[in-house]
């Protein structure tokens, strides 16, 4: 059944359900179509080259590249990760609304929700580097991570030869779990002998496959030293009721056997007095399916 609706519940059979409870994830086969994968990959091709004009979009190179000495055709292959492109690209903003995606996602979580994050992960070939073992709610300070949900759409085959992602089946009913702070925010990890390696699952996924996870499991991606490109989007959302909060709540989530604070997030923006804490200044968008494409 995987791959196929399943009528009024939607693509997901109950296995696929329980996976996501049990395990803390579940693959959804054919999230977004060939024509819209292919219109994805032009899109990032446009952004990095300069070919599509970026008004929101924020790129980030792998460590040591220097843009000034690369020509626009050759960047795309020197780029770790965009974020913040749905305003700039029609299919990446349809790739975030996908249709059948959210019938997944409304099986798992219920009805009413809002996409506040998104970016594209580049493992440029032989020099893409590793993303440590981490969970996503490190990075999100709110009432509860079970109302966040992850969805990782493959553009290229991605496999364990240039750095699927890797996950630990059940960890996020572990709850929070103590994270190392690091110069660069994206190399902040969990600390290493909460990590449960020996029980680590590759999932390899062909283009428009989604990985769809819950925002405490514990993943991680290997360095790409292939030949092979490795490009996919990934997208957070939040359901309805969600309320983003203080860093001294975080703390209470994520800390240390001392108390001390062991999560990922910086308290960028001061939180007011009897004002509720915005995630980057208020990018959620409510889900309005993406007709057209499928």
């Amino acid at each position: 059944m995987d791959g196929m609706d399943t009528g009024a519940r939607g693509p997901l059979d109950e296995d696929q359900v329980a996976a996501y409870r049990r395990d803390g994830y579940t693959v959804l086969r054919g999230a977004i179509g060939p024509r819209l994968v292919a219109a994805c990959v032009d899109a990032i091709t446009g952004l990095a080259s300069g070919a599509i004009p970026s008004r929101s979009t924020e790129i980030a190179l792998e460590a040591g590249v220097d843009a000034a000495s690369l020509r626009p055709e050759e960047r795309q292959d020197h780029i770790r990760k965009f974020a913040w492109f749905v305003e700039d690209s029609e299919a990446l903003h349809a790739a975030a609304m996908a249709p059948r995606l959210h019938r997944a996602l409304d099986q798992l979580l219920g009805e009413g929700r809002f996409l506040f994050q998104d970016m594209a992960l580049v493992k440029p070939p032989r020099i893409g580097g590793a993303k440590p073992w981490h969970q996503d709610a490190a990075y999100f300070r709110v009432s509860d991570p079970g109302l966040i949900v992850g969805a990782w759409i493959a553009l290229d085959p991605a496999s364990r030869e240039n750095g699927c992602m890797e996950v630990i089946p059940g960890s996020h009913l572990d709850g929070p779990a103590v994270h190392l702070p690091h110069a660069d925010m994206n190399q902040c990890e969990i600390r290493a002998d909460l990590v449960r390696r020996d029980d680590r699952v590759a999932v390899e996924l062909q283009p428009g496959d989604a990985l769809v996870f819950h925002s405490l499991l514990h993943h991680y991606t290997a360095p790409n030293r292939s030949g092979l490109r490795r490009r996919a989007v990934q997208f957070h959302y939040h359901q309805a009721g969600l309320r983003w909060q203080s860093l001294e709540v975080h703390r209470r989530q994520f800390h240390d056997e001392a108390g001390a604070y062991a999560g990922c997030t910086v308290q960028s923006v001061p939180t007011t007095p009897g004002k509720e804490f915005v995630y980057k200044g208020g990018r959620q968008r409510p889900v309005v399916a993406a007709e057209g494409w499928e």
